[in-house]
């Protein structure tokens, strides 16, 4: 193992009271962090499936704590690896004098402070027009401050880690009544072994449906030993609710075992705001990470550069022309087969790519646009009448000009859409 101690601190800019620790974040260069000794909470950035060395400066006399990562001592420092999965946890340096250091582990996730600055909002893109004529924007550029510190997905959520978490959820049989993308999910998981090995740069998920998604957040909550963000009880009629993040919403339950011919049951999902678990960040919280603290009036993460495609491609996968559907076959010359591909929500069949191969925005984050999109809460009735979700980012299959940061992919009224991915967040304060 190496033992080269190379290491980022940089020290948040909140003003904590005199006997709060201060919170540092370590990016790792190398393989190590090398911490001084003070009574102090760390967050420490770490990559799937790799061995890391954690050592404190002037302290023989303490003891390591933790039963989230399994590590082997040597001396003052430890080693460890940092598993298979994107996952988050803790451990305790404590001195005989009374010393705590704090070691909060972040694997495949970044420590993004929103509260630093004032971020912009909204996008001028999509506008309606009133009867005496006024545009009315449907998400019209503002600038917010945003109280909250997250740690957030590096990566999108890839076939593997998704279907390891619902391993058990996913029948070991196919059948001709399932929804095509159970079939396809049934299929992954013959293709891998339960509890194996999750490369970091393992395909997208792309067929994810927003049931799906919560019980996948609600799961990897429950494995890191965190509170269940999202509660699930059924209904018969819709609820009508209209403040999706504080009430809650109304979604088909799509578990990999029920079929067409029996149709769904339809669900109140309750979203609890104390929770410490991982969820689908806010439609707000995903526009701030998607601009990565850009002020300026960019429609891209890029730039303000719209039609640069080269620059554009260091970014995001787009417009590609690939179906999976043999059946399917496109005339891009004609113009109704040309407004359908640009408003099908990702209908129009497409394959995966494996993520992080491009550049990351400023945040660290990859695969922000293109690709897949990532659902969001809405904080309010935004788009679409009843509308409690709305996914952001694009597809692989979009064109340029349409990875701008006000698309919007709306799934109303069943939550249903064949093509979704992920990505969670977890409140940190």
């Amino acid at each position: 193992m190496k033992k080269i101690f190379i290491f980022i601190s940089i020290i948040s800019s909140i003003a904590f009271a005199a006997n709060v620790p201060k919170q540092e974040i370590f990016r790792a260069i190398q393989d190590s962090f090398r911490v001084a000794l003070r009574d102090s909470v760390h967050w420490l950035e770490m990559e799937k499936n790799t061995d890391y060395t954690i050592c404190m400066d002037d302290a023989s006399d303490g003891m390591w704590k933790g039963t989230d990562f399994s590590f082997k001592r040597e001396n003052n420092c430890i080693q460890l690896n940092s598993g298979n999965y994107v996952k988050s946890g803790t451990l305790w340096y404590v001195t005989k004098m009374g010393n705590v250091n704090t070691f909060n582990l972040l694997v495949g996730m970044k420590y993004v402070d929103l509260s630093i600055k004032d971020h912009q909002l909204g996008y001028r893109g999509s506008y309606s027009m009133t009867r005496y004529g006024e545009i009315v924007y449907d998400d019209s550029v503002r600038y917010e401050k945003m109280d909250k510190i997250l740690a957030v997905d590096k990566y999108k959520v890839t076939e593997c880690e998704f279907v390891q978490m619902l391993w058990d959820s996913i029948p070991s049989q196919t059948s001709n009544q399932l929804y095509p993308n159970h079939v396809f999910w049934i299929e992954k998981k013959r293709s891998m072994e339960k509890n194996g090995y999750c490369d970091v740069h393992d395909s997208a998920a792309v067929r994810v449906y927003l049931y799906q998604a919560l019980i996948y957040a609600n799961l990897r909550s429950l494995k890191d030993g965190l509170e269940p963000v999202y509660s699930f009880k059924k209904i018969d009629w819709p609820s009508n609710t209209t403040n999706f993040e504080n009430e809650g919403f109304d979604i088909a339950e799509t578990s990999f075992f029920s079929t067409y011919v029996d149709g769904y049951n339809l669900l109140h999902v309750s979203v609890s705001k104390n929770a410490n678990g991982y969820r689908l960040p806010f439609y707000n919280e995903w526009m701030a990470l998607a601009r990565g603290a850009k002020k300026r009036n960019y429609k891209y993460i890029w730039g303000g550069v719209e039609y640069d495609s080269t620059l554009a491609s260091q970014y995001a996968w787009f417009g590609e022309r690939n179906s999976e559907d043999p059946y399917l076959k496109l005339d891009l010359n004609d113009p109704a087969e040309r407004i359908f591909m640009k408003y099908s929500c990702g209908e129009w069949l497409q394959k995966s790519r494996p993520v992080g191969m491009l550049k990351p925005n400023d945040y660290g984050l990859y695969d922000m646009v293109g690709l897949v999109c990532e659902n969001t809460l809405l904080p309010y009735d935004m788009f679409r009448k009843g509308a409690a979700v709305s996914c952001k980012g694009g597809f692989l299959t979009d064109s340029l000009v349409a990875l701008n940061l006000g698309a919007h992919c709306d799934d109303f009224p069943n939550r249903m859409k064949k093509y979704q991915g992920l990505r969670l967040v977890r409140q940190i304060r």
